[in-house]
Parts: C-alpha cells; sequence; structure tokens
C-alpha cells in the first residue's frame, strides 16, 4: 500500500539559503574573535616569559655584584656607559632555552664618598621589541667599617 507523502505545511519546510548564510556568518564572526584572543594570549605570554628570563637574570648578576668584596669591585671605565655598549668586564650574555638570549650589562660607580659604590644592572632580551621585556636594578652599597680589609 501506498501511504501519500505528507505535505509540508507553511514555514515548516527547513532552512532557507539565507539562514545558512547568516548562521555561518556568525559561526565565523564567533571563530575569529576566539582565533584573536589566542593570538593575544600566546604572545602576552611570550612576553611575561622573556620578562621573568630578564628579572631572573638581572638579580643573579646583582647578587653576583653583592657578593664580591668591596674594594676589589671595580668602577667602570670613565666616560663609557657600561649600560648601552658591550664593555669588556661590564657584560654577559645568557642564553634560556626556550625563551631566548638576553644581554647584562651593568655599572658600578664609586660615589663622593668612598665607601659607598652605586650598582646598576640592566638586562633586556635580544631581538625584536627587546627592551619591552627589560630589567633595570640598582643598589647602592656600603662600607661602614672605614678600613679597606674590613668590608666585604
Amino acid at each position: 500500500m501506498n501511504q501519500p507523502t505528507p505535505t509540508p505545511k507553511k514555514g515548516e519546510a527547513g532552512f532557507t539559503l539565507a539562514e545558512a548564510l547568516i548562521a555561518t556568518l556568525i559561526l565565523m564572526f564567533g571563530l575569529a574573535s576566539i582565533f584573536n584572543l589566542m593570538i593575544v594570549g600566546v604572545s602576552s605570554n611570550s612576553l611575561a616569559n622573556r620578562a621573568s628570563g630578564s628579572t631572573a637574570i638581572a638579580v643573579k648578576q646583582l647578587e653576583v655584584l653583592r657578593a664580591t668584596p668591596f674594594f676589589t669591585l671595580a668602577d667602570s671605565p670613565a666616560g663609557v656607559d657600561t649600560l648601552e655598549i658591550q664593555t669588556p668586564g661590564f657584560f654577559r650574555a645568557d642564553n634560556v632555552e626556550g625563551v631566548g638570549t638576553f644581554e647584562t650589562r651593568w655599572l658600578v660607580q664609586t660615589l663622593t664618598s668612598p665607601n659607598l659604590k652605586f650598582l646598576h644592572v640592566r638586562t633586556e632580551p635580544g631581538g625584536f621589541r627587546g627592551r619591552t621585556a627589560r630589567t633595570d636594578l640598582t643598589v647602592i652599597r656600603s662600607c661602614t667599617t672605614g678600613s679597606t680589609s674590613g668590608c666585604l
């Protein structure tokens, strides 16, 4: 027996081409927004990794300078900005696996009192936009004993 096929009622015929295109367009805008958020998240994570690496290396170098005996801590050459120029004895490069190469420079100056030294350490990642993750640390180191043998 053949049964007659039901005729669809008005408005129940399914999706029209226009409705399918509008739904696809809405889906594409949603996916584009999510993709943009992923790009922002990845770049922010990369910048944070570089800033963390820069800070860790700068702290390490500052601790090396603070651990050096006070009167053996050599001043930076006069007239040379050792924070901007790779000066032997005041520069080092470190490679942090998975993050990149970092350049560390430092400046040591004896202040007006012979028992005060100004220490400045600058670390920045190499490459494009390295200054965005730069770390600058400064400290004034003092010797209060007054003798050249008593300060560490």
